[in-house]
């Protein structure tokens, strides 16, 4: 059984029945030694350069993803870091903003019950103040009767 593996442009064919057999006899009999028969399965020299090129560029590929995935990682922890900071003004905001909401609230309830006791008390000034009144504009006019009948006697 042939499985064809792909790594980047490199095309590599795997024989995982021979494979799992080679290894299975290793670890029976202890010898993970490279059996007689694999030379033969070598590709040429030429070949294997090549092939070792291929492998040290699909290395290098790789080292330079894993570099690139860092900076990424790093970019998004920092925003990440940035998100939490924002999150955390926001939530100290609201938490202030709550405060003062509250402080209102309560003023209003202190605002609402000096109403509720001034008012009735506002209602009866105006009524005492207009029998004062009243009063005032009566003795006012008995005394200047009495005066007009004082001058014309």
């Amino acid at each position: 059984m042939e499985t064809l593996y792909q790594a980047g442009s490199i095309l590599t064919k795997v024989n995982t029945l021979q494979g799992k057999k080679m290894l299975e006899s290793g670890l029976h009999s202890g010898d993970l030694s490279l059996s007689q028969s694999w030379p033969s399965c070598l590709p040429p020299t030429a070949d294997l350069e090549i092939l070792q090129q291929k492998v040290a560029g699909v290395q290098w590929e790789l080292e330079d993803f894993k570099q690139e995935a860092l900076k990424s990682i790093h970019y998004l922890e920092d925003a990440f870091c940035q998100m939490n900071g924002a999150l955390a003004q926001q939530e100290e905001q609201a938490a202030r903003m709550k405060q003062r909401l509250t402080e209102e609230e309560d003023r209003g309830i202190v605002h609402n019950k000096v109403l509720t006791f001034l008012l009735p008390r506002e209602k009866q000034l105006r009524e005492h103040c207009r029998q004062l009144e009243c009063m005032l504009l009566s003795r006012g006019h008995d005394t200047l009767g009495a005066a007009r009948k004082s001058q014309a006697g």
